[in-house]
Protein backbone atom coordinates (compact mmCIF):
# COMPACT_ATOMS: atom_id res chain seq x y z
CA UNK A 1 0.00 0.00 0.00
CA UNK A 2 1.39 3.40 -1.17
CA UNK A 3 1.31 6.02 2.41
CA UNK A 4 0.41 8.95 0.57
CA UNK A 5 -2.83 8.78 -1.29
CA UNK A 6 -3.39 9.88 -5.00
CA UNK A 7 -5.89 12.04 -6.01
CA UNK A 8 -8.66 11.05 -8.72
CA UNK A 9 -11.64 12.69 -10.77
CA UNK A 10 -14.59 10.99 -10.86
CA UNK A 11 -14.95 9.96 -14.84
CA UNK A 12 -18.38 8.76 -15.01
CA UNK A 13 -21.40 7.60 -12.65
CA UNK A 14 -23.47 4.31 -13.78
CA UNK A 15 -26.91 3.61 -11.87
CA UNK A 16 -27.01 0.08 -11.23
CA UNK A 17 -29.40 -0.07 -8.43
CA UNK A 18 -32.17 2.29 -6.70
CA UNK A 19 -29.37 2.21 -3.96
CA UNK A 20 -26.09 1.25 -6.10
CA UNK A 21 -24.19 3.80 -8.17
CA UNK A 22 -21.20 2.40 -10.15
CA UNK A 23 -18.91 5.33 -10.23
CA UNK A 24 -15.17 5.49 -12.21
CA UNK A 25 -11.99 7.03 -11.02
CA UNK A 26 -8.80 8.25 -12.96
CA UNK A 27 -5.78 9.59 -11.74
CA UNK A 28 -4.03 8.98 -15.00
CA UNK A 29 -1.93 6.62 -12.75
CA UNK A 30 -2.73 3.35 -13.23
CA UNK A 31 -2.40 0.74 -9.56
CA UNK A 32 -1.31 -2.53 -9.54
CA UNK A 33 -3.80 -5.10 -7.52
CA UNK A 34 -4.98 -8.17 -7.06
CA UNK A 35 -8.69 -9.09 -8.34
CA UNK A 36 -10.93 -8.25 -4.70
CA UNK A 37 -8.60 -5.99 -2.76
CA UNK A 38 -9.54 -2.42 -1.24
CA UNK A 39 -8.85 0.91 -1.73
CA UNK A 40 -9.69 3.58 1.00
CA UNK A 41 -11.40 6.79 -0.26
CA UNK A 42 -11.34 9.89 1.06
CA UNK A 43 -13.64 13.35 0.24
CA UNK A 44 -12.68 16.08 2.00
CA UNK A 45 -14.80 17.64 4.99
CA UNK A 46 -16.17 14.43 4.93
CA UNK A 47 -14.10 10.88 6.28
CA UNK A 48 -12.58 8.41 4.55
CA UNK A 49 -14.19 4.68 4.42
CA UNK A 50 -12.92 1.63 2.90
CA UNK A 51 -14.53 0.31 -0.95
CA UNK A 52 -13.36 -3.05 -2.61
CA UNK A 53 -12.30 -2.29 -6.15
CA UNK A 54 -15.12 -3.91 -8.72
CA UNK A 55 -12.68 -3.11 -12.08
CA UNK A 56 -10.02 -5.78 -13.24
CA UNK A 57 -6.26 -4.66 -13.07
CA UNK A 58 -6.57 -5.70 -16.43
CA UNK A 59 -9.03 -2.75 -17.24
CA UNK A 60 -6.08 -0.30 -17.12
CA UNK A 61 -8.12 2.77 -17.65
CA UNK A 62 -9.38 4.23 -13.94
CA UNK A 63 -10.65 1.66 -10.90
CA UNK A 64 -14.50 1.19 -10.34
CA UNK A 65 -16.40 1.23 -7.29
CA UNK A 66 -19.93 -0.43 -6.29
CA UNK A 67 -21.06 2.57 -3.82
CA UNK A 68 -24.20 1.35 -1.61
CA UNK A 69 -26.52 4.99 -0.46
CA UNK A 70 -25.89 4.96 2.92
CA UNK A 71 -24.93 7.39 5.45
CA UNK A 72 -21.57 9.68 5.49
CA UNK A 73 -18.74 9.06 2.90
CA UNK A 74 -21.20 6.72 1.36
CA UNK A 75 -24.32 9.16 0.99
CA UNK A 76 -21.28 11.69 -0.30
CA UNK A 77 -20.09 9.10 -3.26
CA UNK A 78 -23.66 8.01 -3.99
CA UNK A 79 -24.35 11.71 -4.62
CA UNK A 80 -20.86 11.93 -6.35
CA UNK A 81 -21.02 14.13 -9.87
CA UNK A 82 -18.68 13.74 -12.92
CA UNK A 83 -14.96 15.82 -12.30
CA UNK A 84 -15.44 15.69 -8.69
CA UNK A 85 -11.90 15.04 -6.80
CA UNK A 86 -11.43 11.92 -4.62
CA UNK A 87 -8.33 10.64 -2.74
CA UNK A 88 -7.18 6.97 -2.46
CA UNK A 89 -4.84 5.01 -0.88
CA UNK A 90 -4.72 1.45 -1.52
CA UNK A 91 -4.89 -1.02 -2.16
CA UNK A 92 -5.47 -3.30 0.83
CA UNK A 93 -6.89 -6.34 1.94
CA UNK A 94 -5.56 -10.15 0.85
CA UNK A 95 -7.46 -9.85 -2.25
CA UNK A 96 -8.42 -13.17 -4.34
CA UNK A 97 -5.07 -14.58 -5.51
CA UNK A 98 -6.34 -16.44 -8.71
CA UNK A 99 -3.38 -16.80 -10.33
CA UNK A 100 -2.29 -19.14 -7.75
CA UNK A 101 -5.12 -20.98 -8.48
CA UNK A 102 -5.09 -21.82 -12.30
CA UNK A 103 -6.74 -24.80 -13.61
CA UNK A 104 -9.43 -24.93 -10.99
CA UNK A 105 -12.55 -24.79 -10.38
CA UNK A 106 -14.13 -21.48 -8.71
CA UNK A 107 -17.20 -21.42 -6.62
CA UNK A 108 -17.97 -17.34 -6.16
CA UNK A 109 -20.60 -16.43 -3.84
CA UNK A 110 -21.75 -13.00 -2.78
CA UNK A 111 -24.87 -10.84 -1.51
CA UNK A 112 -25.62 -7.56 -2.33
CA UNK A 113 -23.15 -4.92 -2.71
CA UNK A 114 -20.90 -7.13 -1.96
CA UNK A 115 -20.72 -8.52 -5.28
CA UNK A 116 -18.33 -5.55 -6.02
CA UNK A 117 -15.29 -7.40 -5.52
CA UNK A 118 -15.83 -10.81 -6.86
CA UNK A 119 -16.93 -8.32 -10.28
CA UNK A 120 -13.33 -7.76 -10.07
CA UNK A 121 -12.49 -11.49 -10.17
CA UNK A 122 -14.97 -12.07 -13.27
CA UNK A 123 -13.59 -9.75 -15.52
CA UNK A 124 -10.46 -10.83 -15.02
CA UNK A 125 -11.35 -14.49 -15.76
CA UNK A 126 -12.76 -13.39 -18.33
CA UNK A 127 -10.10 -12.29 -20.22
CA UNK A 128 -8.02 -15.64 -19.66
CA UNK A 129 -10.77 -17.99 -19.37
CA UNK A 130 -8.96 -21.02 -20.44
CA UNK A 131 -6.69 -20.35 -17.30
CA UNK A 132 -9.64 -21.45 -15.40
CA UNK A 133 -12.03 -24.75 -15.20
CA UNK A 134 -15.72 -24.27 -14.12
CA UNK A 135 -16.70 -20.83 -12.56
CA UNK A 136 -19.57 -20.57 -11.24
CA UNK A 137 -21.15 -17.15 -9.39
CA UNK A 138 -23.86 -17.28 -6.96
CA UNK A 139 -25.49 -14.24 -6.23
CA UNK A 140 -27.80 -13.29 -3.72
CA UNK A 141 -30.17 -10.33 -2.73
CA UNK A 142 -33.42 -9.90 -0.92
CA UNK A 143 -35.69 -8.23 -3.43
CA UNK A 144 -35.32 -8.70 -7.22
CA UNK A 145 -34.78 -4.71 -8.11
CA UNK A 146 -31.57 -5.14 -6.01
CA UNK A 147 -29.24 -6.77 -8.31
CA UNK A 148 -26.19 -4.51 -9.72
CA UNK A 149 -24.43 -5.28 -12.78
CA UNK A 150 -27.55 -6.64 -14.46
CA UNK A 151 -26.18 -5.58 -18.18
CA UNK A 152 -22.95 -8.06 -17.66
CA UNK A 153 -24.50 -11.18 -16.32
CA UNK A 154 -25.12 -11.90 -20.33
CA UNK A 155 -21.45 -11.08 -21.09
CA UNK A 156 -20.58 -12.98 -18.16
CA UNK A 157 -22.50 -16.27 -19.29
CA UNK A 158 -20.82 -16.47 -22.59
CA UNK A 159 -17.60 -16.03 -21.23
CA UNK A 160 -18.69 -19.61 -19.96
CA UNK A 161 -19.20 -18.53 -16.43
CA UNK A 162 -22.30 -20.01 -14.48
CA UNK A 163 -24.55 -17.16 -13.01
CA UNK A 164 -26.76 -17.84 -10.62
CA UNK A 165 -29.24 -15.46 -9.15
CA UNK A 166 -31.19 -15.87 -6.19
CA UNK A 167 -33.82 -13.97 -3.60
CA UNK A 168 -33.84 -14.21 -0.38
CA UNK A 169 -37.65 -12.19 -0.21
CA UNK A 170 -39.37 -12.61 -3.01
CA UNK A 171 -43.09 -12.55 -1.61
CA UNK A 172 -44.83 -9.80 -3.61
CA UNK A 173 -42.99 -9.70 -6.74
CA UNK A 174 -43.13 -11.51 -10.02
CA UNK A 175 -39.98 -13.12 -9.28
CA UNK A 176 -39.83 -16.69 -10.57
CA UNK A 177 -36.08 -17.65 -10.39
CA UNK A 178 -34.28 -19.23 -7.01
CA UNK A 179 -35.24 -18.28 -3.95
CA UNK A 180 -33.78 -18.48 -0.29
CA UNK A 181 -30.29 -17.92 0.28
CA UNK A 182 -26.88 -18.45 -1.36
CA UNK A 183 -25.93 -20.80 1.40
CA UNK A 184 -28.90 -23.43 -0.58
CA UNK A 185 -26.96 -23.47 -3.63
CA UNK A 186 -23.82 -24.90 -2.99
CA UNK A 187 -24.86 -28.50 -2.59
CA UNK A 188 -26.04 -28.37 -6.13
CA UNK A 189 -23.02 -26.21 -7.22
CA UNK A 190 -20.06 -28.57 -5.72
CA UNK A 191 -21.14 -31.50 -7.42
CA UNK A 192 -18.90 -33.39 -9.50
CA UNK A 193 -15.88 -30.72 -8.88
CA UNK A 194 -12.55 -31.53 -8.33
CA UNK A 195 -11.02 -29.42 -4.95
CA UNK A 196 -12.80 -26.32 -6.15
CA UNK A 197 -11.75 -23.21 -4.66
CA UNK A 198 -14.73 -20.80 -2.84
CA UNK A 199 -13.97 -17.52 -2.72
CA UNK A 200 -17.23 -15.84 -0.77
CA UNK A 201 -18.05 -12.20 0.19
CA UNK A 202 -20.58 -10.39 2.24
CA UNK A 203 -21.40 -9.80 5.74
CA UNK A 204 -20.00 -11.48 8.67
CA UNK A 205 -22.93 -13.73 9.53
CA UNK A 206 -23.35 -15.03 5.98
CA UNK A 207 -19.38 -15.82 5.84
CA UNK A 208 -19.58 -18.03 9.25
CA UNK A 209 -22.73 -19.84 6.99
CA UNK A 210 -21.11 -19.88 4.12
CA UNK A 211 -18.43 -21.29 5.22
CA UNK A 212 -19.70 -23.67 7.16
CA UNK A 213 -21.79 -25.26 4.77
CA UNK A 214 -18.86 -25.43 2.61
CA UNK A 215 -16.56 -26.96 5.62
CA UNK A 216 -19.82 -29.86 5.93
CA UNK A 217 -19.94 -30.63 2.17
CA UNK A 218 -16.18 -31.70 2.19
CA UNK A 219 -13.93 -28.23 1.38
CA UNK A 220 -11.14 -27.45 3.12
CA UNK A 221 -10.79 -24.52 5.00
CA UNK A 222 -7.74 -23.51 2.99
CA UNK A 223 -9.13 -23.23 -0.20
CA UNK A 224 -12.85 -21.30 1.08
CA UNK A 225 -11.39 -17.47 0.62
CA UNK A 226 -12.12 -14.22 1.47
CA UNK A 227 -10.89 -10.86 -0.03
CA UNK A 228 -10.29 -8.71 3.49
Amino acid sequence: MENQPTTFSVQWVREETSQMRLISLNSGKVWSFIPGQVAILRLEGVGESYYAIASAPEDKVGMEFLIHEGAGVSKALFEIKKGALVQAKGPVGKGFPIDSYCGRDFIMAAVGSAVAPLRSVLRSISRRRSDFKKVTLIYGVRHPDEFAFPGEVAEWRKSNIEVIQIVSRPEGTSWTGKSGHVQSQFGEVIRGLNKPIAMICGMKPMLEQSRQELVRLGLAEADILTNF
